[in-house]
């Protein structure tokens, strides 16, 4: 419907330019949107405005409006109001034809063809330590990171789902011995945990699962034998649990990226070499400051606490390079240490390696979905990007706020069950997958708010999640009951324009033109990242369809009336189509059948 809308638009002005009355190189880029008012018409465009440079923008209106070009005779009025705003109005038709042009596409319906633009994006999400099981700090992430490569990959893009695995240095090496104390516990000998090893249950069982394979053959051995198997035996188990967590939220990943392939093939060491040639690396004791200011650390950071570590070394110029014109656009506050002095690399080191390392590989556009608590992260990349030359329009961070999980208004943070931090495989098995992701979307990735447990168990429209996914069912319902009463939708091959030009009520074109907005709601939100807008606008659609459906009970979808009918179970089924294709695009299913809730029952 939109598209129509500028259709004729450029129609008009290129007749314009034809014939002289306009001259331009291009079209520029104008808006179509629905105006705030509903007595302005059906689509509001700025079209005049943002091309009224040298000329009055009402002037350009009128001659629009005097010159119009309808190819395909779908518009009933055209107005000029304000500064040169064109209020559109549109024909029945193009509002009714809607229902035909959703349920010919079936669930493609809001997507562009797979791998159209062809852009490559990654989308790397989760990358949780594999030290342990996915708990519910990772949940919003994972949901998240998720929910944007979907809608990337329904706008057209070539998506790569990835999972960067941190399984080099201190954390995975503490994770091995904790497991070899517990494989050698598996033989009856007294063993003691030390702080900062992993006391729980799952290490257990991987030393359970160790031993079986090898029995004792790493009894006994040095440490140089025994402590790289246990991190390789640690690792994957834990990564195994991971990827069955994923799958239980309905997500999955096309690469899990090592970060130990990264240092054993040397790209951490040689990026250190490449910003070197490049000149925005030196050696000091410290890190100079963008502004010149002493270094004062928070006593009980860990920057204070290993501060040692961080005196001598190489540094990358991540806050103080500057550019031609001898300004530092670059956002970090202190230039990073990359090497130590003793020559080790720094964490900072490899997350570098591996950035560079996805715009090898050829992606157009880096999608990073991190914790809030990552934050002072993002400049450093985005800095060490920049240094490499890399475009900062390249690389995108998503930083998502950690959601409280709550139960009888008191805080959940600990499994009663395994006396553990609460994983995420324990929230879904106690509140359903469908219910996490659309918790964890509904708000926008800054907002802090509570999963309040007792809440989503209810069935009612109290409860967001029920009252969302009861839209689908509620038209499923409705289709089933007219094929019961003999009365079936005939299909989006048999319904006519007759039986479509019915659908004349204020409400029903209201629900055909916000139907037809899912193609542009799915585009915006996929350049934006923003999944909650698409959640937004089924909660709408869902919303008017319920007023819809209470207001005209005397006035009922299936009647005696068979033309009026077919129009209704139409819209009906259109709304269904365009339900269930945003809620797939989502990751959420789109149930045939629920049962009502109390207050409808």
């Amino acid at each position: 419907m939109r598209q129509q809308v500028r259709q004729v638009i450029d129609a008009t002005l290129h007749a314009l330019k034809a014939s002289g009355a306009l001259t331009f190189d291009t079209i520029p880029n104008y808006a179509v949107e629905l105006p705030k008012k509903l007595e302005h018409g059906d689509w509001a465009c700025n079209v005049a405005m943002v091309m009224s440079k040298g000329r009055n923008a009402p002037e350009l209106a009128d001659l629009i409006i005097k010159n119009l070009v309808d190819p395909h005779s779908s518009v009933v009025s055209v107005e000029k109001a304000g500064p040169g705003f064109l209020n559109f109005r549109l024909k029945d038709i193009v509002f009714q034809r809607v229902v035909t042009e959703v349920l010919k596409a079936g669930v493609q319906f809001g997507r562009r063809a797979p791998k159209s633009t062809g852009k490559k994006v990654m989308v790397e999400f989760v990358s949780a330590n594999p030290t342990g099981p996915v708990h519910i700090g990772h949940a919003r992430g994972a949901f998240m990171g998720d929910a944007i490569a979907r809608l990337l990959d329904a706008a057209g893009h070539d998506v790569t789902r990835e999972f960067y695995i941190n399984d080099f240095g201190k954390q995975v090496e503490t994770l091995g011995r904790t497991v070899y104390k517990r494989y050698r516990e598996q033989f009856g000998e007294a063993i003691t945990l030390v702080e900062g090893e992993y006391p729980a249950e799952y290490v257990i069982d991987i030393a359970k699962t160790w031993k079986a394979e090898v029995g004792d053959s790493f009894l006994n051995k040095p440490e140089a034998e025994w402590l790289p198997a246990a991190i390789e035996v640690g690792t994957r188990e834990n990564l195994k649990a991971i990827k069955a967590t994923l799958a239980k939220a309905n997500i999955t990943h096309d690469v899990f990226f090592s970060e130990a392939s990264l240092h054993a093939s040397g790209a951490v060491r040689s990026i250190v070499d490449v910003y070197k040639a490049r000149g925005v690396t030196y050696e000091a004791t410290e890190g100079k400051r963008k502004d010149n200011k002493e270094k004062v650390r928070d006593a009980e950071s860990k920057a204070a606490k290993y501060a040692d570590r961080q005196l001598g070394g190489t540094f990358l110029m991540t806050a103080t390079w500057q550019d031609e014109k001898g300004k530092t656009p670059l956002k970090d506050e202190e230039d990073r240490i990359i090497l130590r002095a003793d020559g080790t690399p720094v964490y900072l080191t490899a997350d570098l390696a591996y950035h560079k390392a996805k715009f090898d590989r050829g992606f157009d556009l880096a999608v990073d979905v991190f914790g809030a608590d990552h934050a002072g992260h993002v400049p450093r990349i985005q800095s060490g990007m920049h240094l490499l030359g890399i475009d900062s329009k390249k690389l995108e961070f998503v930083l998502v706020q950690i959601v409280r999980i709550t139960r009888g208004g008191e805080e959940v943070k600990v499994s009663k069950r395994k006396g553990t931090l609460f994983e995420l495989a324990d929230l879904i098995d106690e509140a359903g997958a469908d219910v996490c992701r659309f918790i964890f979307l509904m708000k926008t990735r800054d907002a802090q708010f509570d999963f309040d447990l007792d809440a989503v168990t209810k069935q009612s429209k109290d409860n967001p999640v029920f009252y969302f996914q009861y839209g689908h069912a509620r038209c499923a319902s409705i289709l089933k009951k007219a094929a019961e009463k003999g009365v079936p939708f005939v299909g989006a091959d048999k319904v006519t324009d007759a039986h479509l030009a019915r659908l004349v009520l204020p409400e029903e074109k209201m629900m055909l033109k916000k139907i037809s907005q899912l193609p542009d709601v799915v585009a915006s939100a996929a350049d934006r990242l923003e999944p909650h807008h698409v959640l937004y606008y089924c909660q709408e659609l869902i919303g008017d369809f319920h007023a819809y459906y209470t207001q005209y009970k005397s006035d009922p979808i299936i009647s005696d009336d068979a033309e009026k009918t077919q129009g209704r179970l139409a819209l009906v089924a259109a709304l269904k189509q365009t339900l269930q294709s945003a809620f797939k695009i989502l990751g959420i299913d789109a149930p045939e059948h629920m049962e009502a809730p109390p207050e409808e029952a």
